[in-house]
């Protein structure tokens, strides 16, 4: 006789949480799935870094504060090139704002440069009107004055006591010449043509 056989196997079922002894808990399914969840994998116990000597402490502190230097102006850079590129971007969409605006206000634009162009056209005639009447009367102030002096001349000239006799001035309209329009662009080309 073994000593396996000699004694009677017993089984005795673990208390509960719960407290009841003979309750029945389904069994779990073992997959390789759950078997991986339920078992964590062991850590590895990391090996003991040697002491560092105070010169390495601050060989290293230089290195960090070099790094974060120079992470901060690449940072920086980079912050500035997105800020130029957002400002380029706001400025063509500004641009096709207002081109989109100026095309629908184009019309409006011609009927006030209409209306400007009108009014400038129309000084520009009052003012020719007025130089045509200043060039008439200058004339005939001039010949009024050579008159004048013409009988001042004759009196003094004269060894008589008579007066000299009085010229009459010719009439305004006579004095000046009649001014040529100028020739249109239309009349221009018709007289090149030949027609």
């Amino acid at each position: 006789m073994s000593d396996d056989e000699a004694k009677p196997e017993v089984f005795t079922e673990p208390p509960t949480a719960s407290g009841i002894e003979n309750e029945v808990l389904p069994e779990p399914v073992e997959t390789e799935t759950a078997v991986n969840v339920e078992t964590p994998a062991p850590k590895k116990e990391r090996k003991k870094r040697r002491p560092l000597t105070d010169e390495e402490k601050e060989r290293l502190k230089q290195n960090l504060a070099k790094g974060r230097a120079t992470s901060l102006a690449k940072r920086r850079k980079k912050a500035q090139l997105k800020k130029i590129e957002l400002e380029e971007k706001n400025a063509a969409e500004d641009e096709r704002i207002f081109q989109a605006y100026k095309k629908k206000r184009k019309p409006a634009e011609l009927m006030e440069e209409n209306d400007k162009l009108k009014k400038q056209l129309a000084e520009l005639k009052m003012q020719m009107e007025s130089s045509k009447k200043q060039e008439i009367i200058t004339p005939v102030k001039e010949k009024k004055m050579r008159e004048k002096k013409e009988k001042t001349a004759a009196i003094e000239d004269s060894d008589d006591e008579k007066p000299a006799p009085k010229l009459i001035p010719k009439p305004a309209a006579s004095a000046a010449k009649p001014v040529k329009k100028p020739m249109s662009s239309r009349e221009i080309m018709r007289l090149m043509k030949g027609l």
